[in-house]
């Protein structure tokens, strides 16, 4: 019979053996892309060009941090961020408790509200870019008929943003229902019953047992929904026509577009790339610390 120490010892290798693939696949569709990129921030590669590419170190890192586009993007980017989160996670958390009381009329209800959800960001962003057309679309119609003159949506900073933050979370809303839904489903029925029956009203149930019980779903909620909006491209891409007008929507990952795609600026698109995944770094380690503390 063997000695115990040497079963766990095949146990751990069988173990390691296993986890092996998973590291490759890994290595092979994230690590390796991303040192290609970095490598290439640190050339002058621009496609159709004839003169050989060649190392230039950190020359595109400072140009970009020079140029005023990169930080109007950071900033539009921050704007389209904030904004939704205010929007988005507030109107998840209540769909998601209203649902969880299971009313009559709920299933056909939650049917509906995923629906957007289940759509191509494509096909939603043409949708609503009919939609906030300035003389034909039912959006302005909707508030002429209420008294109210709709703004050009799509002519101006401020409102082509606030035409980004409302397609973002009519399609993004269901997903923060459905998980703060999960989490709620979860959720031990006691303390709630006990505080009910000592007096406390349904508002003072939410804000002290339901919503502090939630917090590492919420946490989990809210870094996907930052780095999602971090990323956002195609929304963006279709509402506004790449960024418009001019570059008033022009987030980081379309100035990455354009520079790449539009200018054919291979390695500096690359330098925006790899400074877009260090902007994504700090929020995963912010919500690793909040959740240690959670």
């Amino acid at each position: 019979m063997k000695p115990k120490g040497s079963i766990e010892r095949q146990m751990a290798r069988l173990a390691e053996a296993l986890v092996v693939p998973s590291w490759v696949l890994i290595l092979a569709v994230f690590a390796l892309p991303i040192l290609g990129a970095l490598w290439l921030s640190f050339r002058n590669e621009t496609l159709g060009a004839f003169a050989p590419p060649k190392f230039i170190g950190f020359e595109n890192y400072t140009t970009t941090l020079a140029d005023p586009r990169f930080w109007e993007s950071i900033r539009t980017t921050i704007w389209l961020t904030v904004l939704g989160l205010l929007v988005q996670m507030p109107i998840g958390i209540g769909l998601a408790v209203i649902l969880e009381k299971n009313l009559r009329g709920t299933q056909v209800f939650r049917t509906i509200l995923i629906i957007p959800m289940l759509l191509t960001p494509v096909a939603v962003g043409l949708m609503w870019r009919f939609m906030f057309d300035t003389d034909l679309g039912v959006i302005n119609w909707a508030l002429a008929g209420l008294g109210l003159d709709g703004p050009n949506w799509l002519g101006a900073r401020w409102p082509a943003i606030w035409a980004v933050v409302i397609v973002d979370s009519w399609q993004s809303i269901p997903f923060i229902m459905l998980i703060v839904l999960a989490g709620l489903a979860g959720l031990p029925k006691g303390p709630a019953e006990a505080a009910t029956i000592d007096g406390a009203n349904a508002f003072q149930v939410f804000f002290y047992i339901t919503l502090p019980a939630l917090g590492p779903v919420i946490l989990v909620t809210l870094m996907i929904r930052i780095i999602d909006s971090l990323k956002m491209f195609d929304i963006i891409f279709i509402v506004t026509t790449k960024g418009g007008p001019g570059t008033a929507t022009q987030t980081l990952g379309m100035l990455i577009y354009n520079t790449g795609f539009g200018f054919f600026q291979t390695s500096r698109a690359a330098a925006l790339g790899i400074l877009m995944v260090l902007m994504v770094l700090p929020v995963y380690w912010l919500w690793r610390r909040a959740a240690e503390r959670a």
